[in-house]
């Protein structure tokens, strides 16, 4: 069995922000280089550090729901929100309805191994990269029209 390192904090903000977990780990260690610099650091972290790293990336927003975990997805989530949570002394990432952290990368709430915890802590998280708007398929074809080109009618 493959030994998992205790970096589940890093694990979740990696996989919120875009980043691999080695690159969370010196997002944690640059934010708080007294507690997350040592060499021998394996990952272990804080929710304040991890909610303050994630601030960096975007907007951060605590919830009151609590629960199993299984019953805050269906009950406090969305399908396309992004989530930081803490649930059994654990971090986990959810991203539409699913769990990703140091052992799970897209597991179903209702049957993984923390489906059953409480959770303890809870943020919303809204990336910068997402308030980009794209254009729609109309804009696409006006902006082709302009640049000249030309656009097959549809029979």
């Amino acid at each position: 069995m493959k030994k998992i390192k205790p970096n589940c904090g890093p694990s979740s903000v990696a996989h919120l922000i875009g980043v691999s977990v080695s690159d969370s780990m010196k997002k944690f260690a640059d934010h708080n280089p007294k507690r997350y610099g040592a060499r021998n650091w394996q990952g272990y972290s804080y929710v304040a550090d991890g909610v303050a790293v994630l601030k960096k990336h975007g907007k951060v927003e605590e919830i009151s729901g609590r629960g199993s975990l299984k019953s805050f997805v269906e009950n406090h989530t969305t399908k396309s929100g992004e989530y930081f949570i803490r649930v059994g002394g654990h971090f986990i990432a959810i991203k539409n309805q699913k769990v990703y952290d140091n052992w799970f990368d897209g597991a179903d709430p209702a049957n993984c191994k923390w489906s059953r915890k409480r959770v303890t802590h809870a943020y919303k998280f809204e990336r910068r990269d997402n308030d980009v708007q794209e254009p729609s398929f109309a804009e696409l074809i006006e902006r082709s029209r302009q640049a000249g080109l030309k656009l097959r009618e549809a029979a």
